[in-house]
């Protein structure tokens, strides 16, 4: 993700549906070592996780954000750009990945509330917000497109263990959305059980909700259901993998 400074770094041309705030660089450039990154202007992503956030293009600036699935801090940093929201928070479940996303968001001078709460807190309590993100924990079928392990992220009672943790957090996070207000839900793994099949069964359970349209987006629609959700394969050479749907709560 790059500032005004970085313009002069090798890029490459922008894809359709990239932010105006990301930029590609060419293959063999270290994101990491640049001195630009330990000042803040820059931080590293997969193009899947920018696919996935193309969904808050369809959201307006100055919003609330609950991130609930926060580290390392991706898709908080994208919100924050896209969005500049009025509030932002920030959920990590796991406490030893909660020094990474505050290193993160402190690097890029990002403000934003840390919090290390099961969802089921934040279903229980009295905060709402126009918009909650769900980057769900996943088999991470993606990660073989990145090139590391993922044992067993095909086997069938492993992506049975995530849907259901998957349904669990979209349960809470529905009840975190302010009539009128989206709720984000995005992975890095391939099989319709953690994507569409999980999708549908929060429609039925919470059938105040509707899948919305991501305009910039619509080439990559899937079409294993009638409703929009989007996808992103390793073969089109712009990112690992990944699923997206945003959804809307009727006000």
């Amino acid at each position: 993700m790059p500032g005004a400074e970085t313009s002069h770094l090798p890029t490459l041309e922008p894809l359709s549906w990239q932010p105006a705030t990301v930029a590609r660089f060419v293959d063999g450039f270290s994101v990491g070592q640049d001195p630009q990154h330990q000042q803040g202007l820059l931080y590293s992503l997969d193009l899947s996780s920018v696919f996935s956030s193309v969904a808050f293009t369809e959201i307006p600036t100055g919003v609330s954000v609950l991130d609930l699935c926060s580290a390392p801090g991706g898709k908080a940093i994208l919100a924050q750009r896209a969005l500049d929201p009025k509030v932002l928070c920030c959920n990590e479940v796991i406490a030893k990945r909660i020094p990474a996303l505050r290193s993160n968001l402190e690097r890029l001078k990002i403000q934003a509330d840390i919090s290390n709460l099961d969802p089921k807190v934040w279903a229980q309590g009295s905060d709402s917000f126009d918009l909650v993100i769900v980057d769900a924990p996943c088999s991470g079928q993606s990660l073989i497109a990145r090139g590391k392990d993922a044992f067993g992220c095909f086997l069938p009672h492993i992506v049975k263990t995530n849907a259901n943790r998957q349904r669990r957090i979209l349960a809470c996070a529905a009840e975190c959305v302010n009539e009128g207000g989206w709720l984000a839900y995005m992975t890095c793994t391939f099989g319709p059980e953690e994507n569409e099949d999980t999708v549908a069964w929060l429609l039925k359970r919470f059938p105040s909700f509707t899948p919305q349209k991501i305009t910039l987006l619509t080439d990559t629609q899937s079409q294993l259901v009638d409703w929009p959700c989007y996808r992103l394969f390793p073969h089109l050479g712009v990112g690992a993998g990944a699923f997206v749907c945003l959804l809307r709560q009727e006000m």
